[in-house]
């Protein structure tokens, strides 16, 4: 396939103040709404679909929306409706990443809302499914033990009614419905490309293997993205079938500027350094990286680790795992992130050369430049989308993977 470039924000809630974070401790789930400014949410949203116009405007293939409930760190209560305004705002492809269906009581509801996105859009639309954070199943009073038997059944049914014709009766474990005949059928068959997200599950990797669709990582390290590139070969091999590089997709925290120097110190924004929460949810005056991530390493968004995994919401070897624990290692401060590979850092030489040696080592056929995270100015956003769509994007589109080429993997610079 030829290599895809999406670019991706959270579109997060970035107008609150310090203090109260600070105050608190965490920013979801229990962070008082009436910290919530109208009028400065309504402006938010109007500079990032600005952010996402200009990324097509400028050669991205597509973007990237997801869903996330009871937080600062994202705003799109409805990765659907994001989609939808999307779908009116950009050239290329829309990714939803994604509809978080354990949470939902009839998932013919999700197949009928993602069916009318591809109609709308053209058959624009690519259908990601997700498990959902912890703090989704408590602000959604969902049982977390069940989380993923609801996952994988509500995928089954909403697959089969997008594929098999209605009306039928569905009779299983979570989900009873005396009649599946859902009107609206998506315009691309037998349905839109279908992703699965998730953070360093080696579960949800060997899952998605099994139903031949493709899996994104969700911002984890190298290392780790390309062991779990080589779980899901080695599943696939042993049911018989080769994947190419539109099976792996790999979504992680970008920066570039026009020096080096410049892009590290603005990434910080991205780790909540010198902004407050970024990614992590906690300013860096009260609390440090670690502090702010759950007991597996998996980003919580300023949660209690109890909030970001309850109990029965992993398994052992989802918490405990090498893929994991290298995260959790590599994570505890900004510095090791940017070894790590958590995030990507430079001036667009390094950006390139950065990238050159992530396709060599994981070969994913999308990438997902997550370009915007927590106070960053607007203006270093869309200087950094800039560089991206006229440097960065064109010197990786003919880059061939080393695992295809056989050749020498390219060296990440020093």
């Amino acid at each position: 396939m030829k290599r895809q470039f999406f670019y991706f924000s959270e579109m997060g809630y970035n107008a609150y103040p310090i203090e109260a974070a600070e105050k608190y401790g965490y920013t979801n789930l229990m962070f008082p709404n009436s910290i919530f400014d109208r009028e400065k949410a309504r402006d938010l949203w109007q500079m990032f679909l600005r952010e996402h116009e200009y990324a097509s405007e400028l050669g991205f293939d597509g973007a990237v929306c997801n869903e996330h409930h009871n937080t600062v760190l994202s705003m799109q209560e409805s990765v659907n409706i994001s989609a939808a305004v999307l779908t009116q705002r950009i050239k290329g492809t829309v990714a939803l990443v994604g509809n978080p269906i354990p949470i939902h009581d009839n998932p013919v509801r999700v197949a009928e809302e993602i069916a009318m996105l591809d109609l709308i859009s053209g058959g624009r639309i690519i259908s990601g499914f997700v498990r959902g954070g912890g703090v989704e199943q408590l602000s959604t009073n969902a049982n977390p033990a069940y989380n993923r038997e609801r996952f994988e059944e509500a995928f089954q049914l909403i697959k089969k009614a997008w594929t098999e014709p209605g009306p039928f009766r569905w009779e299983g474990k979570h989900y009873h419905l005396r009649v599946v005949n859902p009107w609206q059928l998506p315009l691309q068959k037998p349905h839109p490309p279908i992703w699965a997200a998730g953070i360093l599950s080696p579960e949800t990797v060997r899952w998605s293997a099994k139903q031949r669709i493709t899996y994104l990582v969700l911002g984890s390290a190298l290392d780790a993205t390309a062991e779990c590139r080589s779980i899901y070969h080695e599943v696939a091999q042993a049911d018989g079938w080769t994947p190419g590089p539109e099976h792996l997709g790999y979504l992680l925290h970008t920066c570039v500027m026009d020096t080096d120097e410049q892009a590290f110190e603005m990434g910080r924004h991205h780790y909540g350094i010198s902004s407050g929460i970024g990614r992590t949810g906690v300013s860096a005056s009260s609390a440090s990286l670690t502090q702010s991530t759950g007991s597996a390493g998996v980003t919580s968004g300023g949660a209690h680790p109890e909030w970001a995994s309850p109990p029965g919401y992993m398994t052992r070897a989802a918490r405990t795992g090498a893929m994991v624990k290298q995260r959790r290692a590599s994570e505890g401060t900004y510095e090791g992130a940017n070894r790590a590979g958590l995030i990507v850092t430079g001036g667009s030489k390094t950006i390139i050369q950065k990238f050159k040696h992530i396709i060599d080592r994981a070969d994913p056929g999308y990438l997902v430049f997550w370009a915007r995270e927590g106070k960053k100015p607007h203006d270093a956003t869309m200087r950094g989308i800039e560089l991206l769509g006229k440097e960065v994007i064109p010197a990786l589109r003919g880059h061939e993977s080393a695992l295809v080429t056989g050749k020498e993997v390219t060296p990440w610079p020093q």
